[in-house]
């Protein structure tokens, strides 16, 4: 998986409604992140529109606070997915949030599973703790321990993240056999290997 840097999580006591601020993945990005943080709306807008996933993120995050522009969901789940079919994986992690919560766009389980598995896939340790709060939340416990697992384990590593992990890992161990735990870490594996 690609090491990949974080730069902010929010945790929420049952989930983790994380949206993302920008992470750096190659270093051509990295370096146009700086750029784009500082950008003014204008500007911005016009990386954007010319498909800078930068600029886009960035866009995004703007009308997802309302800073120098209106709050809009809509607008920043717009342009949130418009970076996140690039393959940002901030962005990727928000637009799943985004259709986990129906925030800017009709909930959509099916989407946000895809979403968070695209930034899972680049290591993103708290897209896979979402998907495994999605797991566990259908009761499928054993789906959620390999999710877990896999969010102790992924590239880019959050130590908030890797600490609930653990404590849920250890309260599902309850309702898992020991054959259950050891199929889940080793889909966890294979999972990895895969990426």
């Amino acid at each position: 998986m690609k090491k990949t840097l974080f730069s902010t999580l929010v945790v929420g006591l049952l989930s983790i409604h994380a949206h993302a601020d920008y992470v750096a993945q190659p270093q051509s990005i990295a370096a146009q992140a700086a750029h784009f943080s500082t950008m003014g709306v204008n500007d911005l807008m016009k990386a954007a529109k010319a498909g800078q996933a930068g600029a886009q993120f960035y866009l995004g995050s703007h009308y997802q606070y309302g800073k120098d522009v209106a709050k809009d969901e809509k607008q920043a789940f717009t342009w949130f997915k418009a970076a996140a079919d690039q393959g940002l994986s901030p962005a990727q992690l928000n637009v799943g949030r985004m259709y986990a919560d129906g925030v800017g766009v009709a909930k959509n389980e099916t989407m946000a599973r895809k979403y968070f598995e695209k930034a899972a896939s680049n290591g993103d340790n708290r897209a896979s703790y979402n998907l495994a709060m999605m797991e566990e939340q259908k009761k499928n416990y054993q789906g959620a321990y390999q999710w877990y697992e896999l969010s102790t384990r992924d590239g880019m590593l959050d130590n908030k993240v890797i600490n609930m992990s653990q404590s849920k890992k250890t309260a599902l161990a309850a309702n898992l056999t020991q054959d259950q735990i050891r199929q889940a870490v080793d889909r966890a594996d294979k999972w990895i290997q895969a990426q």
